[in-house]
């Protein structure tokens, strides 16, 4: 069953993110939407993109850990 989620701040290495998705009971990641904190607030990235897609697959392993914790 896959549950929805809502982090509204989370600091890891890559960088500040705000990001909503869905993940399974088997740890499987579905991002609907990512936003990086710029220098003048949060900036929407484009998920559809290969650079966006890269940087989610880094980012899931500091996802599950909040969301385990």
């Amino acid at each position: 069953m896959n549950k929805t989620f809502e982090i509204s701040r989370i600091h890891t290495p890559l960088g500040i993110f705000r990001v909503s998705g869905e993940v399974s009971d088997q740890n499987t990641m579905a991002i609907s939407q990512l936003e990086i904190m710029g220098t003048d607030g949060w900036l929407f990235l484009d998920i559809q993109s290969a650079k966006v897609a890269n940087l989610i697959k880094q980012l899931e392993p500091y996802l599950l850990a909040h969301l385990q914790g």
